[in-house]
């Protein structure tokens, strides 16, 4: 693969981000050992790479330490680079956030022959974008016209040619971004896409394999590429979707600089990685974890795991019968009109 790889990290001790871009990176390795990873992280955060950090971030075969203001905070740091990042790093690169595995060789993205591609926020068009009220409300603060807009692109994963036009778009994002935080917009999408709007839409869609956003993009998880589990946090007692959205898994991690056998699994098989209780229907998006009726059950789970057996199949049974009889209610009211 000629292509490189590219990772944004701004992190501290007391963070996990430095532990989920080790995961994504020995992930990376796993499949494509000789594949060429870049680390791209500001000054402050490289002062803190000794004892296990240093272990867990030499698996990067070249980093790249930029220095920013460090009384910034770490999520304008890191959004500083990651809208910049085709001005600090040489060469064709496929970006990828840190809350992801990969699960499949890239290989194939040599083949791509465009400057900048993505795959498109939650795995459907910008009509139908579940977020598109608040993303219009975000556009609208930057001064563009992003409700006339088709497409509207995630930035976890993108790929960039080392080419003038993608030097170009970078700079131009890296510009609205900063514009963006007069206006308390600290999110990277919204000046991406309004980037993309300015400069005639350059970038191209990926194939959703690529960025199988885990909450939205169930339908693509069996030929995922790349798996963006989106986040990982404390879950307020509730059972995380994906193994990987629990912070204690890379608390552990943090703790002995190395992956527990589960986590080492998810590279070949991330189906195992999927919490009980969580079903993912074959080409839909059902938010199963999401229901009021499996929100019960899984918060009961814990402390009635002899029951498991029991409670899973009455509630994948639940849940398919009522994705059946919408899906036909959908069709009847079709006819109708």
């Amino acid at each position: 693969m000629k292509t490189k790889l590219v990772y944004v990290l701004v992190s501290s001790e007391k963070d996990i981000y430095l532990e989920q871009a080790y995961v994504s990176m020995l992930s990376a390795k796993h499949h494509m050992p000789t594949v060429h990873i870049t680390l791209l992280t500001d000054s402050k955060t490289k002062e803190s790479f000794f004892g296990t950090r240093e272990k867990e971030s030499s698996i990067a075969d070249e980093i790249i330490a930029v220095e920013i203001d460090p009384s910034f905070s770490a999520q304008k740091r890191s959004r500083l680079l990651k809208t910049n990042v085709r001005n600090y790093v040489q060469g064709d690169f496929l970006f990828i956030d840190c809350d992801t595995i990969v699960v499949k060789p890239l290989d194939d993205i040599d083949e791509i022959d465009v400057d900048i591609a993505a795959c498109w926020d939650t795995h459907v068009p910008f009509k139908d974008n579940p977020y598109r009220s608040m993303c219009i409300e975000l556009g609208t603060k930057l001064g563009w016209p992003i409700e006339n807009e088709t497409e509207y692109y995630n930035s976890g994963v993108i790929f960039a040619r080392d080419t003038p036009t993608a030097h170009t778009f970078f700079a131009k994002w890296n510009e609205n971004y900063q514009k963006g935080t007069l206006k308390k917009i600290f999110m990277d999408q919204p000046s991406l896409a309004m980037t993309n709007y300015e400069l005639g839409h350059q970038i191209k869609t990926l194939p959703d394999s690529w960025n199988c956003e885990f909450k939205h993009g169930s339908r693509y998880f069996k030929e995922a590429k790349i798996i963006h589990y989106l986040c990982t946090n404390e879950n307020n007692g509730k059972m995380p979707p994906f193994l990987l959205n629990e912070k204690k898994v890379f608390l552990k991690i943090k703790e002995s600089g190395s992956l527990p056998p589960n986590v080492q699994k998810l590279f070949d098989d991330p189906s195992t990685g999927i919490a009980p209780l969580t079903n993912l229907i074959s080409g839909s998006d059902v938010l199963f974890f999401d229901d009021p009726l499996v929100f019960l059950l899984r918060t009961w789970y814990d402390n009635n795991r002899t029951l498991y057996k029991c409670l899973s199949c009455l509630a994948k049974n639940y849940m398919y019968v009522k994705f059946k009889i919408k899906t036909k209610l959908k069709k009847v009211i079709f006819h109708e009109k």
